[in-house]
């Protein structure tokens, strides 16, 4: 019974942190639509990444497994577009 009462509490920081991330690319993108100033836009991708890992950790969590994959490939397609885009 403990077990589940744990779960309950991950899941629901989780839930908070999915809230929060997804705000922020709400907000960035907002700004870059507003301004036309794209300069942000390595953040607002780096943010995507995060909510599309956050969002995977979630459906793992809720025993989705299939789409917690898709999810987790979403993420470490962003971050390798990332990292190939604006490091090397």
């Amino acid at each position: 019974m403990e077990w589940r009462s744990e779960t309950g509490l991950r899941l629901r920081i989780l839930t908070i942190i999915r809230f929060i991330i997804g705000l922020l690319v709400i907000s960035l993108s907002g700004y870059g639509l507003w301004t036309e100033d794209f300069r942000i836009l390595p953040f607002m991708l780096l943010m995507i990444g995060f909510l599309m890992f956050v969002t995977g950790m979630i459906e793992i969590e809720n025993r989705r497994g299939a789409y917690s994959i898709l999810h987790f490939l979403t993420a470490t397609g962003v971050f390798v577009f990332l990292f190939c885009t604006y490091i090397i």
